[in-house]
């Protein structure tokens, strides 16, 4: 792996200063921002966020108008947590990321508490067949999403310290494991693997041997096959997504109407909101297959665009982990824009019918309040990695060395 990425190994485990790196490089009396935040990785952010809110609202106003007599109800709550994720996201971004390590362990320790709590009949609120959320007096928030990136910074500690291999990392991915199991028990399938495609990034770009993960992936795989052949529902996703007009009025029926969105479209839309898949076609409209609404409307040129929004964030995400001063810094960025990148991927992979039905949403676009909140969150942490670029000078990871 190259050095750009890691520190070299020391003894029983420890990552040290690589050969001919002076001492006085690394004995900053304290944190150090040398920059501002990254201006492009805002605007895109901005430009997304800006997007998904025209999207929800377009996609939103049937249902809201017929179950609210008021069209505007999920686009006014989506704001309120677009406003709320936007002062998170500049809070995080004024902290020294590096601060974040010492609540690694709490975070992971309240993720893990909460998840469990959705299997707790009375406690969890069930829609649609899954217990994935908690309430907490008029609010509803998804405890997987905290998950997702309490379970990024647990590893982004260990692995910027030690290698796979040592204890303090195989603590922390037995935590990651559970969670993400907990998190198909729900079921949630989907989040659980995002969860675990991360936790492969990261170990990835760490240095741990590439044969010991391709081996590892396809253990995973076969578990998840044996999975879903015990599981009628989720088999059936898999027959309908061979072929969906097996059973064009159960099954088959989302990705039916979510092709036949995209369909529509053309090369330029039919018009903002105009769609007519949105209205009681397509399921969740206005979430998990939002896509295919921006697709009818905007088109092929207005999916492109949405599609080089999220292509010019992971570049700026991966340039800004190569550009950061620690390791933990660097693993921190990489995950960070994995996760959020992998998501929307998926997501739009699913409404195209390249992977069977997920419940992933697709990151900044989509609606849902606990996400919007904790992706934007994430982004501020990679904002202030963005800040701390400049020449390598891994201090804290070099201490226990």
């Amino acid at each position: 792996m190259s050095s750009k990425i890691l520190s070299t190994q020391g003894s029983n485990g420890l990552r040290r200063r690589p050969k001919g790196q002076a001492a006085s490089q690394t004995a900053a009396p304290g944190p150090e921002f040398r920059g501002l935040a990254n201006r492009t990785i805002v605007s895109l952010v901005l430009c997304l966020v800006c997007f998904g809110l025209m999207a929800v609202f377009s996609s939103s106003a049937p249902e809201a108008l017929q179950s609210y007599q008021d069209s505007t109800v999920y686009l006014r709550r989506q704001a309120i947590a677009c406003v709320i994720g936007l002062l998170v996201m500049y809070g995080l971004s004024r902290v020294d990321y590096r601060r974040l390590r010492k609540l690694s362990w709490p975070l992971a320790i309240i993720s893990l508490a909460l998840v469990v709590l959705t299997l707790v009949p009375h406690l969890s609120i069930t829609a649609k067949g899954s217990s994935r959320w908690l309430s907490l007096g008029p609010l509803q928030f998804q405890p997987s999403e905290l998950a997702k990136v309490s379970l990024i910074l647990l590893l982004a500690s260990g692995l910027s310290k030690y290698f796979w291999w040592h204890r303090q990392v195989l603590s922390r991915i037995a935590v990651t494991m559970v969670i993400a199991a907990i998190v198909v028990k729900q079921p949630d399938l989907g989040t659980a693997l995002m969860i675990l495609g991360t936790l492969m990034a990261l170990l990835y770009v760490s240095g741990t041997n590439s044969l010991l993960i391709f081996g590892s992936v396809a253990g995973g795989a076969w578990l998840v096959w044996r999975h879903v052949t015990k599981t009628p529902y989720q088999m059936a996703r898999i027959h309908s997504w061979l072929n969906p007009y097996d059973s064009p009025q159960k099954e088959g029926w989302n990705i039916i109407q979510s092709l036949l969105a995209i369909g529509s479209g053309g090369m330029w839309g039919c018009g903002f909101g105009r769609s007519l898949q949105k209205l009681y076609y397509l399921p969740v409209q206005h979430a998990d297959f939002i896509f295919a609404v921006i697709a009818e409307e905007f088109g092929l040129m207005g999916c492109l665009v949405l599609l080089g929004l999220y292509a010019l964030f992971g570049f700026c995400g991966f340039r800004t982990a190569l550009e950061a001063r620690t390791l933990f810094g660097r693993l921190l960025a990489i995950g960070i824009t994995s996760s959020i990148c992998l998501q929307a991927l998926v997501n739009i992979m699913v409404t195209t019918g390249l992977l069977p039905v997920t419940g992933i949403t697709l990151p900044f676009v989509s609606y849902g309040g606990s996400s919007l909140v904790i992706t934007l969150g994430m982004v501020g942490i990679l904002l202030s990695v963005s800040r701390d670029r400049g020449h390598f000078d891994d201090d804290e990871e070099y201490e226990a060395a």
